[in-house]
């Protein structure tokens, strides 16, 4: 019976009829880009021309199995065949991840070392554990698809009819036909192979990075006040206030483009607003072109802090290797020079050392949870344990006892940077409001608060309440901040308030065709500088009407340099 049945399976497996199944799924494999993210599924079943490539490749390894048996063509070509399949799914997959999340091509060179990031995001800080982890996860990775690409290639011989075909031809055919994807345009739709673009985009991109002058192009202005005479202070056009910059995860121009998220937002965005303005504050917004899509938030701060497109790691990592050698210009830079205490506060987004914080963008002093700062021992929400809440509590608190101490800030003004959390990615679990400030704590309370923790069916692959839990985690955020300038900020001082989200959010959150775009809002009591804003594009109000596109994010600190030193480019048609 068992010999019968292993007969019977041993013919299925020769049948010529396999080959659709294995077609498609290689296709498949090959095409994932072209399909995945776009919802267009027919296009798994258009060949690629690696799919040609490698069909044809199988019928000369098994033309020549028939004719020469052992030579060594008789395992080259289906090896060639793997090869090629094998590289092609690997880069098809990588670039769909990378298009869905970030909104880019793929590019191997800039994105391999991205995997040591995706490694201390999944486990978080495990030393040098990580170090042995990137090297073997690379390693399972290619040998688990080239294994199965083997497979699929020698089933595929096992059915494929014989035919009579010259290993040269085959050769000399796939060659002018991987050539032709590159040299020529898609025709009629068709699109390019996925291999050879991919591959040569990933070699030929350096990932260098090349510094822009940011200091062309100012045109003087009078000074605001004629009873502050600019000499006055460092920065006329800030009047050396303090500033308070908050960097919102995934606050992205979704919030605004999507009835339904800016229908559930609205009555926060409405409340922040009507508190600043009883406080005698003026709001003005605009959008920015971040750098990057749905994550990698340390580039796009790196961005709007020196003026520079960074867009990828080795660019990062290159900004900061240069940083060792010279000193690149910065916001922060620039404003601790002039005198300004600056502060980072990091409640999450740092899994190690972070020496950038001095050497590239000047901060003097910095809280890191890493570091135990925050001194947190809550339990954890989404993506960070640190809630919004208590950070910014304990940055008050912070500055508080800095301002005490004549030898640290005493009356300087001060520029503090918060990288606020909460509404980092999965959207899965967001804190509660803690009414009384002062019971925040070490964090504890949250155990004590468990069951109004919100949560939502939400995880790092996707989830069924993305939109929920999204709407959910800015709410919160703010709400918080709302709360914080109501209670606690000192307005005496006329601080100047910055918010600006990060990037967007990841898809589907953010519509399937929306660009880089997030808000950027600008608070503050000083009626001149609302107008230099206003000449810089900005509008009233805590809502943007500007359609995109929309300026790069690298602008910001090159125009808020200009009004910092009492200049600005005036708009057409600006009074």
């Amino acid at each position: 019976m068992f010999s019968v049945m292993k007969k019977g399976l041993n013919r299925a497996s020769r049948s010529p009829l396999l080959l659709i199944p294995l077609y498609l799924v290689m296709n498949a494999g090959l095409t994932t880009h072209l399909w995945l993210g776009a919802g267009a599924g027919v296009r798994a079943f258009v060949p690629v021309a690696e799919m040609v490539l490698i069909l044809l490749l199988i019928a000369a390894a098994k033309s020549v199995r028939a004719r020469v048996g052992g030579s060594v063509l008789r395992g080259l070509f289906p090896g060639i065949a793997a090869l090629v399949l094998a590289v092609g799914v690997v880069f098809s997959s990588a670039e769909a991840l990378v298009q869905y999340i970030w909104g880019r091509s793929f590019v191997f060179r800039s994105d391999l070392p991205m995997v040591r990031s995706i490694l201390l995001l999944v486990f978080g800080d495990i030393g040098a554990v990580v170090d042995v982890l990137v090297p073997l996860t690379i390693l399972v990775v290619a040998v688990l698809v080239l294994g199965v690409s083997v497979l699929l290639v020698l089933w595929t011989e096992r059915v494929l009819p014989r035919v009579a075909l010259s290993p040269v031809f085959a050769g000399v055919a796939g060659v002018v036909l991987l050539a032709l994807t590159v040299a020529l345009p898609p025709v009629a739709g068709y699109e390019r192979g996925v291999i050879t673009p991919m591959v040569a985009r990933g070699i030929t991109d350096t990932g260098r990075l090349e510094l822009r002058d940011i200091s062309e192009g100012f045109e003087p202005l009078p000074a605001a006040d004629p009873d502050d005479p600019p000499d006055s202070y460092a920065f006329p056009g800030l009047r050396d206030r303090d500033i308070h910059f908050f960097m919102i995860e995934a606050y992205g121009h979704a919030v605004f483009s999507r009835d339904r998220l800016h229908d559930e937002l609205s009555p926060y965005l409405d409340r922040l607003a009507a508190v600043l303005e009883e406080e005698g504050y003026g709001i003005v917004s605009d959008y920015l072109k971040a750098p990057v899509f749905g994550g990698f938030s340390w580039l796009a701060e790196a961005t709007v802090l020196t003026g520079q497109h960074v867009d990828s790691q080795p660019r990062f990592a290159e900004l900061l290797d240069i940083s060792r050698e010279r000193a690149v210009p910065s916001l922060t830079r620039m404003l601790h020079e002039g005198g300004y205490y600056t502060l980072a506060v990091k409640p999450g987004t740092v899994h190690g050392s972070w020496p950038e914080g001095w050497d590239l963008f000047r901060f003097e002093n910095s809280l890191v949870a890493h570091d135990g700062d925050f001194n947190y021992r809550g339990p954890w929400f989404s993506y960070v344990a640190v809630t919004d809440q208590h950070a910014l509590w304990t940055t008050h608190n912070f500055l508080e006892r800095e301002r005490r101490s004549e030898a640290a800030v005493g009356d300087r003004p001060v520029y503090v940077h918060y990288q606020l959390v909460s509404s980092h990615t999965p959207f899965n679990r967001i804190p509660p409001y803690i009414e009384s400030w002062d019971d925040l704590g070490d964090g504890t309370i949250y155990h004590d608060r468990e069951e109004e923790i919100l949560t939502f069916n939400n995880t790092w692959g996707g989830g069924t309440e993305l939109d929920e839990g999204y709407s959910a985690s800015i709410a919160y955020v703010l709400h918080v901040l709302t709360e914080y300038f109501a209670q606690y900020l000192d307005h005496e001082r006329g601080p100047i308030l910055i918010f600006m989200g990060d990037h967007q959010p990841q898809r589907p959150i953010r519509e399937q065709d929306a660009g880089a775009s997030v808000p950027v809002h600008i608070a503050t009591r000083d009626h001149a500088l609302l107008r230099a804003l206003e000449r810089e594009g900005y509008e009233r109000g805590i809502r943007g009407t500007q359609p995109p596109p929309h300026a790069p994010m690298m602008d910001f600190f090159p125009m808020l340099k200009r009004i910092a030193r009492g200049s600005s480019v005036v708009s057409p048609g600006s009074n």
